[in-house]
């Protein structure tokens, strides 16, 4: 006996159902296949399934509609296959196929469709390995966060050695198309967020200044997570796990906490990544950090299918952040503080096991408003804000918890490697992560030959003082010199440091490249000893030092009192001097890219 009839739109709107409309190339895709597949009709479908997303904008569904074509390369067996991917069962009870007893041309429609599945499915897993090589050579070119990156400032959080950065000028010439969000370029300085899936990079995450997302085209993010550290080692996992949705929350719950997070950087992708690390520790106590409004069920079908708790972020009837109602985690941390995140985070996760219940938790009515300019008396803005703030009570103590020692994670090639970068406070002075304290020179200036000393001295002054590094030591900055055993760095005018190259590791391709092939002579880095092995970091020489001159010169304009315009003045300035900076720097790499390589030499794999 046949089934029921069922159309090819509902079979396409049933499918897309279980696919998260959050990640960009994802939707891009989709409407691709569904234009190809249904033509102009599709859009209801496709439009219906994009308002699933925190993110939607009808404006710029309406346009990408317009702009893509039905011989994108995508088609309905593109569709089908990402579904199937989700959990989609297009044989199952509550998508039965097209009359099975039908007519041989509805068989003949079912095999081309198997077919088109099957290519479908060897293409994206082609796509899937270049976007994953991509993201390896990327993310190995890529800089530690600098001081000051406008979304981590804005959203109040402190960078960590599992992010990482670039220009999007940088970026775009590295790609060869430049990264959107919607229909809107990426720009300024771009975090670079490596994705993993399981125990491979598998993309990244790329967000502005002004928080606009994209990922590398082609790249799989279904079942990927960022990681703020190291993850705990098998049987060594006594603090909770915590899963949220992006990296902001993520990194506000770290903080407030000190526990191992894990972003899965959209709300349809919580479930599987939930998932995979109940599977990795069966015995953990996991706890999902749910965002007010759309996410909200998605975190709590989450934190059910992967036995594990969930927390929900408390906010006073009227809180407003720029006029929005606040959602998350991050949103809490800026409101109320880190510690008020912190009590409530701990409640959710031991609640059961100290025998308390929800009435323990925090209320809305126990903590006071204030405006921004109350809230400066207590702690200086660099930039208006334009906000409401929760009085978290005791934020003065936030100081000597905001501070974590972390070590970094060379996601490229699965190893934890510690950086030692600076970090930047809420007041904008630059500070060192928290690390070892130095100790005692790990050799000394007897050990390092004669011939190498007169190097240093003819290359950088014959007056010149001379050390060699401690243990723990650094970040240690400046041009280097290069030789088969030393790297000679000039850290100060005249002062110089030897560097034993004996168990030296070079944090990106590019790096290692130029120290094999001599051509790491005059370069800019920094390194850092973690313990007595050095690490080499790219260092820009030129933005440390535009930086540093705003920063003194903001400090100068204050101690004269001359005001906030003078500091946004500067701040501007210190902005388009950048940007000249960067566009020099992008036409330079261009013209490189353009030239031939000289003597029948490679470039190197980046």
């Amino acid at each position: 006996m046949s089934t029921r009839y069922i159309s090819e739109a509902d079979r396409v709107r049933a499918a897309l159902a279980v696919i998260p409309a959050e990640d960009y190339a994802t939707w891009l895709d989709m409407a691709f296949a569904v234009k190809h597949g249904l033509g102009e009709a599709g859009f209801e479908i496709w439009d219906t399934w994009s308002r699933s997303a925190s993110n939607y904008d009808g404006r710029a569904a309406r346009a990408t509609w317009r702009s893509v074509r039905e011989s994108g390369g995508r088609t309905l067996g593109s569709l089908f296959w990402l579904a199937e991917q989700h959990g989609f069962d297009l044989k199952g009870s509550g998508t039965p196929e097209i009359d099975m007893a039908g007519s041989g041309r509805d068989r003949a429609e079912r095999a081309t469709q198997a077919r088109e599945a099957d290519q479908a499915e060897e293409e994206a897993r082609a796509r899937h390995a270049a976007a994953a090589r991509e993201a390896v050579s990327i993310w190995q070119w890529a800089r530690p966060v600098g001081p000051q990156h406008p979304y981590l400032v804005h959203k109040d959080v402190m960078p960590v050695n599992t992010l990482r950065e670039l220009e999007a000028t940088e970026l775009r010439a590295l790609l060869g198309y430049a990264p959107k969000s919607a229909d809107e370029v990426l720009s300024g300085r771009v975090l670079i967020v490596p994705v993993r899936i399981g125990d491979a990079l598998s993309t990244l995450e790329l967000i502005d200044e002004q928080g606009r997302k994209s990922a590398l085209a082609g790249g799989a993010k279904g079942g990927g997570y960022w990681m703020t550290d190291i993850p705990p080692a098998q049987g060594d996992h006594g603090d909770p796990i915590l899963i949220a949705e992006g990296v902001a929350t993520a990194l506000s719950a770290h903080r407030a906490t000190g526990w191992f997070a894990v972003a899965a950087l959209s709300s349809g992708n919580l479930r599987r990544v939930a998932r995979t690390w109940r599977e990795r520790y069966p015995d953990a106590d996991l706890l999902v950090l749910a965002d007010l409004g759309p996410g909200q069920e998605r975190a709590e079908h989450a934190a059910t299918d992967a036995s594990a708790r969930l927390a929900l972020p408390v906010f006073a009837p009227h809180a407003r952040i720029a006029d929005v109602a606040p959602t998350d985690f991050n949103d809490m941390a800026v409101l109320a503080g880190l510690e008020a995140v912190g009590d409530v985070l701990r409640e959710a996760a031991y609640r059961h096991v100290a025998g308390s219940n929800e009435a323990d938790l925090p209320r809305p009515d126990e903590v006071a408003w204030v405006t921004v300019e109350q809230k400066q008396g207590e702690r200086k803005e660099d930039r208006p804000m334009g906000r409401l703030k929760q009085d978290a009570g005791e934020g003065a103590k936030r100081g000597a918890k905001e501070a974590k020692d972390v070590s970094g994670v060379d996601l490229a090639e699965g190893a934890m490697q510690g950086a030692g970068q600076p970090a930047v406070s809420n007041d904008g002075a630059t500070r060192a992560l928290s690390r070892r304290e130095a100790g005692a020179p790990l050799y000394g200036l007897d050990e390092v030959p004669g011939e190498l000393k007169a190097l240093a001295q003819h290359r950088f002054g014959a007056q010149i003082r001379m050390a060699t590094p401690r243990e723990n030591g650094g970040p240690y900055r400046g041009e280097v010199f290069n030789t088969e055993h030393y790297l000679i760095q000039e850290v100060a005018t005249r002062s110089v440091v030897f560097h034993a190259k004996e168990r030296m590791e070079f944090v990106s391709g590019r790096l290692k490249w130029c120290d094999e092939n001599q051509r790491l002579n005059g370069a800019d880095v920094q390194i850092g000893y973690d313990g007595d092995r050095p690490r080499v970091y790219p260092w820009d020489r030129a933005r440390d030092q535009l930086e540093r001159t705003v920063a003194s010169l903001k400090k100068s304009a204050h101690e004269l009192g001359l005001g906030e315009d003078v500091a946004q003045t500067l701040e501007e300035l210190q902005a388009r001097s950048w940007s000249r900076i960067r566009e020099a720097r992008a036409a330079a790499l261009e013209q490189s890219k353009e030239r031939p390589a000289r003597d029948g030499e490679a470039a190197p794999d980046r």
